[in-house]
Parts: C-alpha cells; sequence; structure tokens
C-alpha cells in the first residue's frame, strides 16, 4: 500500500471546479491511476482547513505523478512494512470523516435507500459497531462537526452528509484491522468519506 499527498492549487480553474463538485474531483484524482477505483484501492481525505489544501491518498499503486498545475504530488511512502508491524493491543489516535448511515426499505420498490443516521447517540452507535467489524476498539471518540459534499453526474445532482470524527483506538484482530484500514470505512469511499487517518 502506498501513502501519497497532494497540495491543490486552488487558483487553478479545474482545482476550483473540482473542489465544488465530488464528481469532478473523482475523476481529476483518478486520472493518476491505469485502473478504477476498486483495482486501485484508492481512498482518499481532503483537508480544507489549511491555507494550501491538501489531500492524503491510500492506493495499492502509486499516483502517476503528473505535470498538472490544479493538484501537485508532494510525496509518496510504501507503508507495507508499517502494516505488517500492527500488533494487538497496539494503540492508535485517530481521524475519519464517515457517513454513518442505514439502508431503509421503500415502499412499493424493490431496493432500499441509504439515509444518513439523524441523531448523534445512533452515528456514535454506528463507529462503534464498525470498529467491532474492523478488528479494533474505540476507546475514546468525539464528533468534530459535519461534512457535506455536492456533485452532479450528467442531469443528477447528490448531496453526502456525512462527519468528523477523532478519537483513540486499540487493535483487537491485527489482521481484520489491516483489511478495515486498507478498504475504508461506511459508504460514498470515491468521494472521500472512510478513509482512516492513524496519528
Amino acid at each position: 500500500m502506498y501513502l501519497s499527498k497532494f497540495e491543490i492549487n486552488r487558483d487553478h480553474p479545474s482545482a476550483r471546479q473540482a473542489l465544488c463538485n465530488v464528481q469532478d474531483f473523482h475523476r481529476n484524482l483518478m486520472a493518476r491511476f491505469d485502473t478504477t477505483r476498486q483495482q486501485s484501492g484508492v481512498l482518499y481525505r481532503m483537508d480544507l482547513s489549511k491555507k494550501c489544501p491538501v489531500v492524503y491518498v491510500l492506493s495499492k499503486v502509486p499516483p502517476k505523478d503528473m505535470a498538472r498545475k490544479d493538484m501537485k504530488l508532494v510525496g509518496v511512502q510504501q507503508i507495507d512494512s508499517m502494516l505488517q508491524n500492527i500488533t494487538k493491543n497496539q494503540r492508535f489516535s485517530f481521524d475519519v470523516c464517515a457517513i454513518p448511515s442505514k439502508k431503509v426499505q421503500r415502499e412499493g420498490k424493490k431496493n432500499s435507500r441509504r439515509i444518513t443516521l439523524h441523531s448523534e447517540n445512533e452515528r456514535l452507535e454506528w463507529m462503534q459497531k464498525k470498529a467491532r467489524q474492523g478488528g479494533f476498539q474505540i476507546t475514546t471518540i468525539q464528533e468534530i462537526n459535519a461534512v457535506n459534499s455536492f456533485g452532479s453526474h450528467g442531469n443528477s445532482s447528490m448531496q453526502l452528509c456525512g462527519y468528523h470524527y477523532q478519537g483513540q483506538l486499540i487493535v483487537e484482530e491485527p489482521e481484520k484491522f489491516r483489511q478495515t484500514y486498507c478498504e475504508g470505512i461506511g459508504p460514498d469511499k470515491a468521494y472521500g468519506f472512510g478513509m482512516l487517518l492513524l496519528l
């Protein structure tokens, strides 16, 4: 696995457009890879709090260093040895943007739809459930703020409602935890959600 860092040039028209449309950003990012997101195992996390916004990308293969002015690759690190060295009872601080949600059946419809959980307690329970499924235990967690993303694809528009979490965790099942780290947590991973940052 590879952990990469990009800097976004807010002054570039393509970057400004991509920051307003997660579908455009997804397309721009995937231009750095020769396969689909699933094949490349791409997860990403955007940090817009800095003067120069950054994007952290986790992937099975390293991204291409393309001569583009909208988004500059500033670092790539192979992290396989770090992942293999994770042990039971190891502690990490974590930071993640996720979409706590559930599927509900639509009346008269064959397919269910996914809705974001409304109460903070429900969302925190969802995070604890994902932790248990993912081979770790959350010891402390704080919901920092809501994270809303927007996009459009053809004639359809989308709004993604997620939440930013920080806390502490303990690894209980290292192999399962490594898989969770590489695959992400929850839905809409193609649009910047689910990447677990370990601090």
